[in-house]
């Protein structure tokens, strides 16, 4: 096994007046050599051979600056691409991390999963964020190589980054005001700000929740001069809890995010600038405002996830030869406020998508709720869909209490509306026109025009 020598000079920084301020020691660099006495948490597999390191994993250290070293030593070698295997445990991060590679897999080990509103028992690899981190905690920038593969031209000046997180629990630091820090427990009666609340931060939380709410995973767009970008991101059995976002990103080309939960938040999944193709498929989210937000996105598939106790599911700003399809939706009448503008789903635009499939139930009345991220405006429709041809929205169960209209189309033509079970409260009603909308088909589910059932036979 090999460890990667760390100079003095970074060493020294240690030493400085910022460590005297953190809640937790920091861990000394020279403590990441393996040793009788200290046993390999972290193993990184290169193209250049293979690299332990002990750090900390009991959560009593922070093991930032450590982390940035093995991250920093291991993209100094010379066009590697890396597999960063971390052992079950606590990981402490007290300050933001960087990470300078193309090609990178973060693989955690053991039973992911952590509920910090449940049994408070640690489970799998967690990154712990403390309150210095962020807001953008681990931040994946794009990189080079110093030639092209496999045609070998060289200088070759473009840049990208491809990122795998598999089986990794990120939990922040107390995004809501909820004092998660201190070991929270529904079991013990405590009263956090969700149910009947929101996720969204209490009042005063933040100066600017933009610029302080952290983010687990950032991938930001190249500055400068030069072609760069986030070419594939795949996110798999992870865990992201008590953030403010857990996957934020201002452009990625592909995107595979399945099989993880996201939870106590206030937005899940953030596109800002859109992703060419999107696979967010089997993920949960549970007691959080937002679950997934996308720019600009086509050909991608939103199906087969899990929702409860949310504002809203979705929103896409414009969504094109797409679908959103048997998702799964339960906002019962004590939830986490379920409220926004386009409860379920608010599409700013839209050509051929489908949905399809999709069981929802929402026990709230929109208009009930006003404490939203989307408090402005508020209370419009469950399900929005504007700007928008080509639409198949068929074959869904959407069972409401809504006092208003669920379904509106605004600006839709040459859509149908078929075959739906949709259910309102009093002065509701299922599914309405405005704006500019024609050449829609629409055909609700009528008993009265239903063909006889054959006779029972025994």
């Amino acid at each position: 096994m090999k460890n990667l020598a760390f100079g003095i000079a970074v060493g020294a920084l240690l030493l400085g007046p910022v460590a005297a301020t953190l809640a937790k020691p920091l861990q000394p660099l020279g403590e990441l050599k393996v040793s009788k006495e200290r046993f390999a948490t972290v193993e990184v597999l290169t193209d250049h051979g293979k690299f332990e390191y002990h750090l900390d994993n009991t959560g009593e250290r922070d093991v930032s600056a450590a982390l940035q070293a093995i991250f920093d030593k291991t993209a100094s070698l010379k066009d590697t691409s890396a597999t960063f295997s971390f052992l079950p445990g606590v990981y402490h991060i007290d300050a933001p991390i960087t990470v300078n590679l193309v090609c990178l897999e973060l693989r955690g080990n053991g039973h992911g999963g952590q509920d910090i509103h449940g049994m408070n028992l640690k489970s799998g690899t967690i990154f712990r964020f403390g309150k210095n981190t962020g807001p953008n905690c681990i931040t994946f920038q794009q990189t080079g190589h110093s030639k092209s593969f496999p045609a070998g031209e060289s200088p070759w000046s473009y840049k990208n980054s491809k990122v795998f997180v598999n089986g990794m629990t990120f939990v922040g630091y107390n995004n809501t005001d909820v004092d998660t820090a201190k070991g929270y427990s529904r079991f013990r009666g405590d009263s956090p700000n969700f149910r009947g609340l929101n996720w969204y931060p209490a009042k005063g939380r933040y100066g600017n929740v933009e610029k302080e709410g952290q983010r687990a995973l950032f991938f930001p767009k190249l500055k400068g001069k030069g072609r760069a970008k986030n070419e594939m991101l795949r996110v798999h059995n992870c865990v992201f809890t008590d953030l403010y976002v857990g996957i934020e990103t201002e452009y990625c080309d592909v995107c595979y995010i399945t099989d993880s939960w996201f939870a106590q938040m206030v937005y899940g999944i953030r596109f800002k600038g859109g992703s060419a193709v999107a696979m967010i498929e089997n993920n949960c989210f549970a007691d959080l405002e937002t679950g997934v937000i996308i720019g600009s996105t086509k050909a991608s598939n939103l199906n087969g996830n899990g929702f409860a106790y949310v504002s809203k599911c979705f929103e896409m700003h414009d969504i094109n030869d797409s679908t959103i399809s048997n998702n799964t939706l339960t906002n019962w009448k004590l939830s986490t406020g379920a409220a926004a503008f386009g409860a379920f789903c608010h599409i700013g635009k839209s050509k051929n998508l489908v949905m399809t499939g999709n069981s929802l139930k929402q026990e709230i009345d929109s208009r009930a709720k006003t404490r939203t991220v989307d408090e402005k405006p508020n209370g419009r429709a469950f399900i929005n869909i504007e700007n928008s041809t080509n639409l198949m929205f068929a074959n869904n169960v959407v069972n409401t209490v809504q006092s208003q209209t669920v379904v509106r189309l605004h600006n839709v033509s040459s859509s149908a509306i078929v075959d739906n079970l949709i259910t309102f409260g009093e002065d509701g009603n299922a599914v309405a026109q405005t704006g500019k909308s024609s050449g829609n088909f629409y055909r609700p589910v009528d008993p009265e025009k239903s063909a006889p059932f054959d006779d029972f036979r025994k």
